[in-house]
């Protein structure tokens, strides 16, 4: 079977590179592709709320609620729909809900970027501190956007 290499570096790739060739690769590939994200931050901050940048966390949630074209109120410091709160908070976002038989369980809010999660025991209010901004919390607040909208 023939393999054929095309490109800029086919010449490389078909010898073995010694050890100082692949690192000098990676380090030339990881320059070539620095770029400057901030917003990213929100995505593995710190969990104990130090670094998180609540501002882009924020903004985040924000634009993904605009991009689902689900209508809501907004300021500075926080976003309102529905029967749904999100505010601002020094550890990361204040996410409250007051709705009748919300899609929750505890469990959900014990996973990995919430913070201080309680859900009452009549699954009609939740609040929890959302430290990190991921699919799972895309999710999670679809879900919620979903059914509050009922």
């Amino acid at each position: 079977m023939a393999v054929s290499l095309v490109g800029r570096n086919s010449h490389r790739l078909g010898r073995n590179m010694d050890e100082d060739e692949m690192a000098r690769g990676l380090d030339h590939l990881m320059e070539q592709n620095e770029t400057e994200l901030p917003f990213l931050a929100s995505y593995g901050a710190d969990m104990d709320g130090a670094g998180i940048d609540v501002d882009a966390l924020f903004s985040g949630v924000e634009t993904f609620l605009s991009s689902r074209g689900v209508k809501f109120t907004h300021n500075a410091e926080s976003i309102k729909l529905n029967s749904i709160s999100i505010k601002k908070h020094e550890e990361g976002l204040l996410l409250e809900v007051e709705h009748e038989h919300l899609p929750l369980v505890n469990s959900d809010l014990e996973r990995v970027g919430f913070f201080q999660g309680t859900l009452s025991e009549s699954k009609s209010k939740l609040s929890v501190v959302l430290q990190m901004w991921g699919g799972e919390h895309r999710r999670f607040i679809e879900r919620l956007v979903e059914h509050c909208a009922q």
